[in-house]
């Protein structure tokens, strides 16, 4: 037996040779997030709030819903992904009874092998998206541990043998648990198989700010969450198509405080007062996250409530300093300190985003599409 250092692929979240559950209700950007997991893998690019480097490597998407032509690769490029890296499972080449060639859908009750042998041809494969799990169980109950385990194990196995990350895209049921972890669809086994699992929902106070958030890592005691928006953008082809903007800094509000019903009246009057209250002390400048949380606590507000303000009025965070001599500070920008709409529906502007996904500066442009054609895939530079 022999020790060995957990290789991530995203420091502290995702890590190689594991499988990754993403979970979510529909239209949240669940699939955009992996596509923007996809551009920063492809081309070595930055992580979202520390900036560090990803390691390059090629791609393998798994899609059951979106269309590789007017969906995935304009997302892709918009996204900054190198798509000669990037290759969409189309189908699985088989021969029925007769001796016929067919095509037919993956399935992780008979393809994983397959799966693994293409990742080998490619050779250089860091990151493999599924996009949803539940497509492609097959006859599998997604309600039964026992046959969900014994599906995502083999999964989980060759993620091992290949050393590739493989994010998994999962639903949320419409239960009421307050508990978010147990609001992911079908069989505990899937949280179970994962070894960190996250949640995108919306910000309760934000419609159009989505955070994601952490439900379980048992690789990383990392526990802050990150926020991102989804914008419209148009590519230089003059088709539209969308991207994800990251904010800049960690989000610390729960998965469970975020999955939580909506406040009632009575809440939803404390957090006005928490945000005119915080607004007035981030007037005059800048205040260390710690004596802001303080002298909330003294004027009855809690942790959560201060944070939830803090969101509301779009207040910046920002780190000083490294190690333990660091601090955060808390701030309005200079140009917003007079008034903010507590109202709004819309992502803050002055809130700090940063694209991220763009290689190194001499990372090479996307490429033409490609002429090559294969049995058990495509490239999504295709776009056909």
């Amino acid at each position: 037996m022999t020790a060995v250092p957990i290789r991530w692929l995203w420091p502290g979240r995702i890590a190689r040779g594991k499988v990754t559950l993403i979970a979510g209700h529909p239209g949240l950007g669940k699939s955009q997030l992996t596509l923007n997991l996809a551009a920063v893998v492809s081309t070595g690019g930055r992580w979202p709030a520390d900036g560090k480097r990803s390691e390059r490597g090629s791609v393998v998407i798994l899609s059951a819903e979106d269309d590789v032509g007017d969906t995935i690769k304009p997302r892709l490029e918009a996204a900054g992904a190198d798509v000669t890296r990037c290759h969409v499972v189309d189908a699985v080449r088989d021969v029925d009874g007769a001796g016929a060639i067919y095509l037919r859908a993956f399935s992780l009750a008979a393809d994983v092998a397959r799966l693994e042998a293409l990742l080998a041809e490619l050779g250089d494969v860091a990151l493999v998206g599924i996009d949803p799990l539940t497509a492609y169980l097959g006859d599998a109950d997604s309600h039964k541990n026992a046959e969900v385990r014994g599906l995502l194990a083999p999964l989980s196995e060759m993620a091992a043998r290949r050393g590739v990350a493989v994010v998994c895209v999962s639903h949320l049921n419409k239960g009421g648990s307050s508990e978010a972890l147990l609001r992911v669809s079908g069989s505990l086994g899937f949280v179970a198989a994962a070894r960190a699992a996250f949640i995108v929902t919306k910000d309760a106070d934000n419609p159009a700010r989505r955070l994601f958030l952490p439900l379980k890592n048992n690789l990383s005691s990392d526990e802050t969450g990150l926020a991102f928006a989804v914008e419209p953008c148009q590519l230089a082809s003059g088709i539209e198509t969308s991207r994800i903007l990251w904010e800049s800094a960690p989000v610390t509000v729960t998965a469970d405080d975020a999955m939580a019903p909506v406040e009632a009246t009575a809440e939803r009057t404390e957090i006005a007062d928490a945000s005119d209250w915080l607004r007035d002390l981030l007037a005059t400048g800048p205040v260390e996250a710690r004596e802001v949380l303080r002298l909330a606590g003294q004027q009855g507000f809690n942790a959560r409530m201060a944070q939830r303000a803090r969101q509301r009025i779009g207040a910046t965070t920002r780190r000083e300093g490294f190690g333990k001599g660091s601090r955060v500070l808390w701030s309005i920008p200079i140009d917003d300190k007079s008034s903010i709409d507590d109202t709004t529906e819309m992502l803050s502007p002055m809130r700090p985003v940063v694209i991220y996904g763009a290689g190194p500066d001499d990372a090479p442009k996307p490429a033409a599409a490609s002429t090559a054609d294969g049995d058990r895939y495509r490239k999504a530079s295709r776009g056909e």
